[in-house]
């Protein structure tokens, strides 16, 4: 119990010193340099709630110091640490737009999109906007700057997150097939191959349910629940049969 307490008293003793030393630290008007060393001190330790009042403080007082700039990278770089991602993605982008030359905007679309991805779900039956706009963010990295060492991560990432929002995708196909609710369930499969066409036997599965589903609807199709046929309203059975037919077709193509 007493080595607990003495252990327990340490821990405060260290994080009291460490808060007296930065707060020792003053800024010097006249030298932004130094003072952005002050700053920075905590975030290297990994003192990460000091820095950000650090690098926020700095900021204010040294706007248009060349320093300033590195300081918004830091700032954000800290939001990312502490599990802030919506104010990392925030600020990252924020610098990306006002710094759209600097040698380091590759480094923060990469993060960018790194902060949405660490924010998304990964069950596949909850929504993937999250997912979505890492990926819409790692395909602009790797369009402009392909020879970037975040690109061959970036890449990774939006294969494995294709795959998550193939997933999902299909999980809600499935819900509606399950539910009977065949307009939806069809639309959702027919979706499935224009979002991703590289994937072949995922598309040609999709095509077969969606054929599946367009006869089935077809089958119930009457003039009483024709309103509730959303996606297909306009098809008289006829042809929604020959709609069929034609992504079974598809699905043997591929």
């Amino acid at each position: 119990m007493l080595k607990l307490l003495l252990k327990k008293y340490r821990l405060i003793f260290f994080t009291a010193m460490i808060l007296v030393s930065c707060a020792e630290k003053e800024f010097d008007q006249n030298n932004p340099q130094a003072s952005f060393s002050i700053a920075k001190e905590p975030y290297d330790e990994k003192n990460y709630d000091i820095a950000l009042k650090k690098l926020g403080e700095f900021k204010s007082r040294f706007p248009y110091s060349k320093y300033a700039v590195e300081a918004e990278l830091l700032i954000a770089n800290t939001h990312f640490e502490l599990g802030h991602y919506i104010e990392s993605s925030s600020a990252y982008n924020q610098f990306i737009k006002l710094h759209p030359k600097h040698p380091q905007v590759d480094y923060a679309m990469y993060r960018v999109g790194l902060s949405y991805w660490n924010d998304a779900p990964t069950e596949i039956d909850r929504e993937q906007e999250f997912t979505e706009t890492a990926l819409k963010k790692w395909n602009d990295l790797t369009t402009q700057f392909p020879q970037s060492p975040y690109t061959k991560e970036a890449a990774d990432l939006i294969t494995l997150g294709g795959k998550r929002i193939a997933d999902a995708e299909e999980f809600i196909a499935r819900f509606y097939c399950k539910q009977e609710i065949w307009h939806a369930c069809a639309y959702r499969y027919i979706q499935i191959p224009q979002k991703f066409p590289q994937d072949k036997e995922r598309s040609k599965k999709a095509y077969l349910n969606a054929a599946t589903a367009l006869e089935k609807l077809a089958d119930t199709l009457t003039d009483a629940n024709k309103d509730k046929n959303l996606y297909f309203r306009d098809m008289t059975k006829e042809e929604l049969f020959k709609k069929a037919q034609e992504l079974r077709s598809q699905a043997q193509s591929l």
